[in-house]
């Protein structure tokens, strides 16, 4: 009898705890406007642009947004939460020569350290992320500067299927003119 009760509660309490878990609320957690992120990642790209001397040549911003979901995603059970992530990338059209490559690491992570961000380091690769954003700067072997930032917690724009949202710019082949200029000064 007792074995019978065991068989048939364990079930019933996991059963119990995850369709709680799912019908949980999603805590209430602020959601910034678009145009205020869309302000936010635009006065970062701007930021590290300004931090090349003489100027860069960059591709024009591609922006894209990532509704958060919660619960059981797969064929049905997926609910949007309201809340979505606004990326934004871009990369730099000039070659930056193996010379400079550094140089330009040392001062976008001076930059985002002035800042007050944790910057953390790794070989071509500057990174931030904190509640708020994520922030990332890449050097490519290849002299590709690339520069992706976010920000999460923004007023989900997407359709109940998931597509549309927040996309302006460039398609993202634009990523393929990312070091095809040769500069006098930053490709040699």
């Amino acid at each position: 009898m007792r074995a019978a009760a065991w068989r048939t509660t364990v079930p019933a309490v996991l059963l119990a705890l995850l369709i709680g878990w799912y019908a949980w609320p999603e805590p209430e957690e602020p959601t910034a406007p678009v145009e205020q992120a869309q302000h936010r990642i635009e006065a970062e790209l701007a930021d590290v642009a300004g931090a090349f001397h003489p100027g860069l040549q960059w591709t024009e911003a591609r922006y894209y947004s990532l509704a958060d979901t919660a619960g059981f995603c797969g064929t049905q059970g997926c609910k949007k939460t309201g809340r979505a992530e606004l990326l934004a990338e871009q990369w730099g059209r000039v070659r930056i020569g193996p010379g400079k490559q550094n140089e330009r690491l040392d001062e976008v992570q001076k930059l985002w350290t002035a800042k007050g961000y944790v910057v953390r380091r790794e070989q071509r690769l500057l990174e931030v992320k904190d509640s708020q954003q994520h922030l990332q700067f890449l050097m490519g072997a290849d002299g590709c500067a690339e520069l992706h930032v976010s920000v999460v917690d923004v007023a989900d724009s997407t359709e109940p299927d998931g597509s549309g949202g927040f996309a302006q710019g460039p398609p993202e082949s634009i990523k393929a003119e990312c070091a095809t200029v040769d500069d006098p000064y930053w490709s040699h």
